[in-house]
């Protein structure tokens, strides 16, 4: 019961951040005499709705490296979307009692975003995403065959990724290869390896991804490089 509780508490409290210039401005509006919400409280309110959708945003999907455009374009629909329901909502119950109506809306908002959550993440389940570095069955360009390899996500086509296969052997002072830090993708030798970036990417079938989810993503500095020196 008690978890129940937080729960909802949790929820309303999301919903509550997410809607508050509606909320706001209901109260204000509600006030004997009616009051209109100032520049500093609309300000603040819609901040606080927009700061609260970016973490939604953030903690929904995977971090990559570079991909900012994203969280703000999901936190962006996330507000959208619950503006929208948290209207509809206010429209169905139609109540004068702004306590009543402020906290319906609110729990319909929150349920919005945490169903919005989890849809981001089914959504990104066992999908190779660029920026990302993978563990997968990478072919041999001399032979028709594949070994299992760390890899870097460059992009996303129909049937197969295109990837830059990583090596932990030493590649220091090779032209076609970028040093890779081990930023905890490699728990199995905890070191760094290197990534080729002189020849054309390898296309990887997505069956032949071999886990769910990614080691974790491309150092951000590495990314740029890549994508500067990225074959044709």
């Amino acid at each position: 019961m008690w978890g129940c509780l937080f729960v909802l508490l949790i929820v309303g409290l999301v919903g509550k951040l997410l809607v508050s210039p509606i909320t706001v401005t209901d109260l204000m509006a509600a006030q004997t005499p009616p009051q209109q919400a100032g520049p500093e409280v609309w300000a603040a309110s819609v901040g606080l709705a927009a700061a609260t959708a970016v973490v939604m945003a953030l903690t929904a999907g995977r971090r990559r490296a570079g991909r900012w455009w994203v969280v703000l374009a999901r936190a962006a629909a996330l507000l959208a979307v619950s503006t929208a329901v948290a209207l509809w909502v206010r429209h169905a119950v139609g109540t004068d009692d702004w306590t009543r109506g402020a906290t319906l809306e609110s729990l319909a908002a929150g349920i919005t975003a945490f169903a919005f959550r989890v849809a981001v993440r089914r959504s990104e389940r066992g999908r190779p995403l660029p920026g990302e570095v993978w563990l997968a069955l990478v072919p041999f360009r001399e032979r028709d065959e594949c070994a299992r390899h760390y890899c870097v996500v460059l992009s996303r086509r129909w049937g197969y990724a295109e990837v830059l296969q990583i090596t932990s052997q030493n590649k220091d002072g090779r032209s076609g290869f970028v040093w890779l830090p081990n930023a905890d993708w490699d728990r199995v030798s905890g070191k760094g390896h290197w990534v080729e970036v002189g020849l054309p990417p390898r296309r990887v079938p997505y069956r032949n991804f071999l886990k769910d989810r990614p080691q974790g993503p491309c150092p951000p500095a590495v990314w740029r490089e890549l994508r500067r020196r990225r074959p044709d």
